[in-house]
């Protein structure tokens, strides 16, 4: 009976592309159909799991032992698709409000002292933009929620400085 699940392994490592193994102790039978594909010149990707699950042992000995780590199906895509066709998205944060600004805008925002006010024309000469330009971007970013006039100096909102997302116009 034992021959018939190597033999199964085998096939099912040959009929595909790559193998995942997600969770396996270290004698396991997706360990066994993983080497088989190794073997025949197929992908193996792997899963990790908590490093104090034996249950996760078997794969991560994968993964130190040429294996490709994956988390997610797109990534799976990615390795066994077509070259340039499949790739999974680019991962990042979330989009903030400060991301969409144009780069003048962002330049006069950066040049904005974390804490106090500062006057427009030290606001232009540390943004490299012209006194009038940073005028108007501070306007913008006034209305925007970025930015705080106080009497003749601009400062940072306090959701600003603190990290949060300013209000939408």
């Amino acid at each position: 009976m034992q021959r018939r699940f190597v033999l199964r392994n085998r096939v099912i490592a040959a009929l595909t592309r790559g193998t995942v193994v997600v969770e396996a102790q270290h004698r396991s039978g997706s360990l066994i159909t993983a080497r088989c594909a190794q073997e025949l010149g197929r992908l193996t990707m792997g899963v990790p799991g908590p490093c104090t699950s034996g249950l996760s042992a078997g794969v991560h000995e994968l993964l130190r032992n040429e294996a490709v780590l994956v988390t997610d199906a797109a990534e799976v895509v990615e390795m066994v698709g077509r070259i340039g066709g499949d790739l999974a998205p680019e991962r990042r944060g979330p989009v903030l409000a400060r991301d969409l600004l144009e780069p003048g805008a962002t330049r006069v925002l950066e040049a904005l002292p974390g804490q106090g006010g500062i006057g427009v024309e030290q606001i232009a000469a540390a943004s490299g933009t012209g006194k009038d330009d940073t005028l108007g971007r501070l306007y913008e970013l006034q209305a925007l929620g970025f930015v705080e006039r106080d009497g003749e100096r601009w400062k940072l909102t306090r959701s600003t400085r603190d990290g949060a997302v300013p209000r939408a116009g």
